[in-house]
């Protein structure tokens, strides 16, 4: 057993993320959080990370950068590269892809725990990554999931996996119905995450296995809390008791949200930012959809004249996307924009076609409003700073992460998409969200104002010492740390 300079047993601690920003990145700052929270107690952690390889350069370039400040703090978070493994050719989906990819490390993962410099006292692993418990059974490590995602969307898929969600295969987009699990508000067919939508796709398979293996651990890390989501948070906190077969322990849960990786901005002197500060307060639009959000010609021109006719200041990312698989957006071509467009609205409007820092936009002053595309980690973010939102979701669980938005959390406008037709959305039904959410005089902005800025007290106060999410955190850093 290894012993600290001060007497404290070290317990050594393992993340297993998947090589995505959005996984990686959040399951890093869960565990700076728990050194944090660690600090008073009898034995120090020790966080080692179990790095795969980038399965492409567009992941390598953002994710290293972030992996080289983290070195850069000095914190006892220990990085351990795998050997790289070729990248699966067979697979039904882009999640079966993932769970396929890290089922080959597994014989390395293996070696590397069973070479720790002292016992391992816990397995922290992303929701993708559960075969890994395999490894961690037969080595006899306390076992973990990290759900980067929602507590509702993580009560759906343990629901439809169980005995008494089991229904006959459907295609929800081809039905009317709502799926109604207990304890949470009843979500439409049409609301449904992309990846569940067949039930007789390779997505929908996936994460039933994996739900089903998620029983199998101690503990589940959830980036909410029950702020966020109430009802869902409640409901796993109670054991979702349908999900077990008689006398099996549900996993403890631990709601830490909002994850959410701030680091040190040098961003200062981006040109978005320097825009914004000619801008009047809460007076722009904000319009970013993510590592992966974009959209093809007929969308582009569709968003630029829903944003000439709203009259509103925006700020607007613009990505076009790419035919290669696995890759995100590419830098856009502003020839793509109706003739004149940026000449017309260059007083009010700054469109920006390559990467923008988020979070520095999110943060400013002038922001008063932002479309998203309805990722987890980019709605936390917008909760943290107050900035209420027009939902519009492109893919995963967003269409869920939508519903919630505007129907429990109350912090958005309702935006009309056609899901039948790759989500398309028409200027005109645009040009309406944007004025219920921007006009001054609008009764949905004041009502929707209030609820955001109650959500952005709330999700500070719960990660601050002593609130719900903290107190989680430190319950967890005090299982992990027994060795």
């Amino acid at each position: 057993m290894l012993l600290m300079a001060n007497n404290k047993e070290q317990a050594c601690v393992y993340f297993l993320p998947v090589y995505a920003p959005g996984h990686l990145i959040s399951m890093l700052e869960v565990a700076k959080g728990l050194l944090q929270c660690n600090s008073t107690s009898s034995n120090s952690l020790s966080i080692h990370i179990l790095l795969a390889q980038p399965d492409n350069p567009d992941k390598s370039s953002l994710i290293s950068s972030h992996l080289q400040a983290l070195q850069a703090q000095n914190l006892p978070i220990h990085l351990h590269p795998l050997p790289f493994v070729e990248p699966p050719r067979q697979f039904d989906s882009i999640e079966d892809f993932v769970t396929s990819h890290i089922r080959l490390y597994l014989p390395h993962i293996k070696a590397a725990l069973s070479a720790s410099p002292s016992p391992v006292s816990g397995l922290v692993v992303d929701m993708f990554a559960s075969d890994v418990i395999s490894v961690a059974n037969e080595l006899n490590i306390p076992f973990y999931i990290y759900f980067s995602s929602t507590a509702t969307f993580l009560s759906l898929i343990l629901h439809l996996s169980s005995p008494q969600g089991k229904r006959d295969p459907i295609d929800f987009s081809e039905v009317e119905e709502e799926i109604c699990i207990p304890g949470l508000t009843p979500i439409p067919s049409k609301s449904m995450p992309a990846p569940l939508l067949d039930m007789k796709s390779g997505s929908y398979k996936c994460f039933m296995y994996h739900a089903r293996r998620y029983i199998e651990a101690k503990g589940i890390v959830v980036n909410s809390n029950i702020h966020i989501e109430t009802n869902a948070v409640e409901a796993l906190a109670q054991g979702v008791t349908d999900q077990l077969a008689p006398g099996t322990k549900f996993p403890d849960t631990y709601p830490v949200g909002p994850v959410i990786s701030f680091g040190k901005s040098n961003m200062q002197g981006h040109e978005c930012l320097q825009w914004l500060d000619t801008q009047p307060a809460k007076s722009v639009l904000f319009l970013c959809f993510g590592s992966l959000g974009a959209f093809d010609m007929s969308q582009v021109r569709q968003i630029a004249i829903g944003l000439e006719q709203s009259g509103h200041r925006f700020l607007w990312v613009l990505r076009m996307p790419t035919t290669e698989f696995l890759r995100g957006p590419v830098d856009a071509s502003l020839e793509f924009l109706p003739e004149g467009f940026i000449e017309r609205t260059k007083e009010r409007g700054f469109v920006w076609p390559s990467w923008a820092p988020q979070i520095d936009i999110l943060s400013h002053q002038a922001i008063g409003g932002f479309v998203t595309h309805c990722g987890w980690n980019s709605i936390l973010e917008s909760l943290w700073f107050g900035v209420p939102m027009i939902p519009w979701p492109l893919y995963a669980e967003q269409h869920l992460n939508a519903f919630m938005l505007v129907n429990e959390m109350h912090v958005a406008v309702k935006l009309e998409a056609d899901r039948k037709n790759k989500g398309f959305v028409s200027a005109v039904d645009l040009e309406q969200a944007i004025k219920l959410l921007m006009d001054p005089g609008s009764e949905e902005r004041s009502r929707i104002r209030v609820q955001v800025e109650e959500m952005m007290s709330a999700c500070r106060k719960a990660v601050q010492r002593g609130g719900v999410s903290f107190v989680h955190l430190q319950k967890l850093a005090g299982e992990l740390g027994k060795v």
